[in-house]
């Protein structure tokens, strides 16, 4: 049993609840004061992000994978190019994917799961996805990295992807 998503998990727990107990102070020409509520969910995000930062960072590593750095956190790394027309241009996709967490646990595959259909941009999608798909082309193949901000978030997907997880994505688009 990993013990790591338990320390996230009642870390979340914690920080949700003093979140919501917490006002915002007001000092004497009415601009907002952070509690010492809101400082300490400051804190403990950007320590969560430097930690998931961390492992990502490991993972590439051990694969010895280049990887291009996407906004916020999100890597990846073009396998094949295809030959059709960039996403951006021709948003509807269909795509065979397997999705796994970092230590190889895999979550989804379209070869028991199907395809997906998608519209970039439209779809119920990780928005870490819709980030990174717009930058490829029809026929690509991709591994996407996200990180928890950008993937299932502190609850994860409550069936296959745990609370705060990381997700890798191998991605081919048809």
């Amino acid at each position: 049993m990993h013990t790591t998503p338990i320390i996230y998990t009642s870390l979340a727990a914690v920080l949700l609840l003093a979140s919501c107990t917490s006002k915002v102070q007001r000092d004497d020409d009415s601009t907002p004061k952070y509690s010492i509520f809101n400082e300490n969910l400051i804190t403990a995000n950007r320590y969560l992000v430097q930690e998931d930062a961390k492992r990502i960072a490991q993972y590439i590593k051990r694969r010895s994978w280049k990887m291009t750095d996407g906004e916020g956190g999100i890597q990846y790394m073009l396998c094949t190019h295809g030959n059709g027309d960039s996403i951006a241009s021709a948003p509807k996709v269909t795509i065979d994917y397997r999705v796994e967490l970092l230590d190889g646990t895999i979550c989804y595959d379209s070869r028991t799961d199907g395809q997906k259909d998608l519209t970039v941009g439209a779809s119920e999608m990780e928005p870490g996805m819709t980030r990174t798909l717009r930058r490829l082309c029809h026929g690509d193949s991709a591994v996407l990295i996200l990180p928890p901000h950008y993937a299932k978030g502190l609850i994860g997907d409550l069936n296959m992807i745990p609370p705060h997880s990381v997700i890798v994505y191998f991605v081919k688009i048809n």
